[in-house]
């Protein structure tokens, strides 16, 4: 790993998450252990061996570990340390500063920890004061429930083995809304209408409707800097 040979705390932090992909593969495990084919589908752009580059550098820094889960899993999946997941504030902190930067949605890989994660960076406590509700967010083979409870948000990837299953959240009906990452942002920062936007099948909706047009209206985009402000 190359290094900046630079006492600031900042180039010694570049020193260890600095290099191309290290801070993605980060992003993926913020949620949660995942095995390398999970990280290799989430971050199709990453060769297989820079991959395995990042992932073992970031083992051998003390950002993340490797180990073997417990039956029936038994599957090998990389997962941060408590180091390696003090980084989430530093990931929001960049996905605020960057969310007006061009993007090409249609064209560039987005995973569903990538949404997911920016739901944490443009959850507007004001916009959700009086809201109490719980949903499943299904992405394909990943599954998220969200809460919101009284102006707190809470986000977490749901147990592989009861993605069939509405979560018992503790707030009433869940409803499940089922679409790929980038429709979903779409429906959020879009504030696009599943039923008119949409074909049929790209997004499904089951359990009260209304959550997920409430839920919509909890997340804003932070605003544009000023051009030419300091």
């Amino acid at each position: 790993m190359r290094s900046y040979s630079d006492a600031c705390g900042i180039t010694r932090a570049l020193d260890v998450v600095g290099e191309r992909w290290a801070m993605p593969v980060v992003r993926e495990l913020i949620f949660g252990p995942r095995r390398y084919s999970d990280l290799a589908a989430a971050l199709p752009n990453v060769s297989t061996n820079i991959l395995g580059a990042r992932l073992k550098e970031l083992t051998a820094a003390g950002v993340t570990i490797k180990r073997r889960m417990a039956a029936p899993a038994a599957a090998t999946v990389y997962e941060l340390t408590p180091w390696g997941a003090a980084l989430e504030p530093a990931l929001i902190a960049l996905g605020r500063w960057a969310a007006h930067t061009p993007t090409d949605l249609e064209h560039q890989s987005f995973s569903a920890s990538s949404f997911a994660l920016s739901l944490k960076t443009t959850f507007d406590p004001d916009a959700a004061a009086q809201v109490n509700l719980a949903l499943r967010l299904v992405m394909g083979s990943d599954v998220f429930d969200a809460q919101i409870t009284d102006a707190d948000f809470t986000i977490r990837r749901a147990d592989m083995t009861d993605v069939n299953e509405f979560a018992d959240l503790g707030s009433g009906a869940v409803t499940r809304v089922e679409a790929e990452p980038k429709t979903m942002a779409a429906l959020v920062y879009q504030r696009l209408d599943p039923f008119e936007d949409f074909h049929s099948g790209e997004v499904r909706i089951g359990g009260p409707s209304e959550s997920w047009q409430t839920f919509t209206r909890c997340f804003t985009l932070p605003e544009p800097p000023m051009k030419g402000s300091p």
